[in-house]
Parts: C-alpha cells; sequence; structure tokens
C-alpha cells in the first residue's frame, strides 16, 4: 500500500495499524496525520512505549499516557487514584497514537483499553478512541523479563478483536 492510500484511511476515523518495514515512511504518514487531523480540530495524544520514540514524534510514553505506569494489572480502584488532568486527557482524545507498538505487550494493550473505558465509561474499545498503532513487528518485539508479567505481541490482546484495525502494510522504499 503507498503512503497516500493509508493516510486517507487513517484521516477516515478507522482503528488502523500502520506498518512496513524499516524505510517505507511510517513515521513520515504519522507525521502527516498529526498535522492533518490537527488541523481538522482533532484532539490527537501522541505517544510510543519507549521514552525515545515518543520525543521523535513530540509525544509520550504510553504507560505515562494512560497512567499505568509500568504495573502489570489495573488494580480495583484504578481511576479513582488518576488525576483530574490525567482523566481529562483521555476524555478529550479523538486520536490516540501508539508509535513502536511492537514492543508493547499484548496485556498492557489491553490495559489501556481498560483504562480508556473506565475513564470515558463507554465499553467500545477503548472508549471510543480512533487508535492508530505503528511498528514492524520484525523489528522490535516486545522483551519479557524472569521477574515481570510475560506477554506477547498486542495481536493477541483480547481488545484486538473487538477492534479489528485497518492494517495498512506501506511496501514502498524510500531510505536506501
Amino acid at each position: 500500500m503507498n503512503q497516500s492510500l493509508a493516510l486517507n484511511i487513517m484521516l477516515s476515523g478507522e482503528s488502523v495499524l500502520l506498518t512496513g518495514p524499516a524505510g517505507s515512511g511510517k513515521t513520515f504518514v504519522l507525521n502527516q496525520f498529526i498535522k492533518l487531523a490537527k488541523k481538522d480540530g482533532k484532539r490527537v495524544s501522541v505517544t510510543a512505549t519507549t521514552g525515545l520514540a515518543a520525543t521523535h514524534l513530540g509525544g509520550t510514553t504510553i504507560h505515562s499516557w494512560s497512567g499505568m505506569g509500568i504495573s502489570d494489572f489495573i488494580s480495583q480502584g484504578f481511576v479513582d487514584h488518576l488525576s483530574k488532568g490525567r482523566k481529562e486527557i483521555i476524555k478529550n482524545t479523538d486520536v490516540l497514537i501508539i508509535d513502536e507498538i511492537s514492543m508493547l505487550h499484548d496485556y498492557r494493550l489491553d490495559m489501556v483499553d481498560e483504562v480508556c473505558r473506565l475513564v470515558r465509561e463507554t465499553d467500545e474499545p477503548f472508549g471510543g478512541i480512533q487508535i492508530i498503532m505503528s511498528g514492524d513487528f520484525f523489528q522490535l518485539p516486545p522483551v519479557n523479563t524472569g521477574h515481570g508479567r510475560a506477554g506477547g505481541f498486542v495481536v493477541h490482546s483480547n481488545v484486538w478483536q473487538q477492534l479489528d484495525p485497518v492494517i495498512c502494510y506501506l511496501d514502498e522504499q524510500y531510505r536506501q
């Protein structure tokens, strides 16, 4: 798929997995989408799985955005302990971008979904937020340590099936 078709699908409001090999323009398309979505008045939250990846897009980590931090589970009453500002950000988000999605564990994507549903008080996937995930599953897998909860790729999460994102595979090379 070319970049312009992927961008049009994203602009149509569909939740998307934007993927493709290194050099196919994922970050370029994301930046174009962010600019156009904001121009259309959408409130876009830009996140990534690591701080470094987040800085490339001018965002924050998904762990910080959701308020889940490094927790492995959402505890009873979790939302009651979220700051008013964090709740407002989640409630007001129209589009959530998660870059380097291949590094996020399946259970953590389910945790982000749970937080969004609880804060926005709706049972739609991610509380009705359009989700744009970007990354290459052949580059960086989630890291399991010996002392934390183990998990796999986000495609194995419970919310993945409900969300049923459009797969936009960029196949043209722009970087040699």
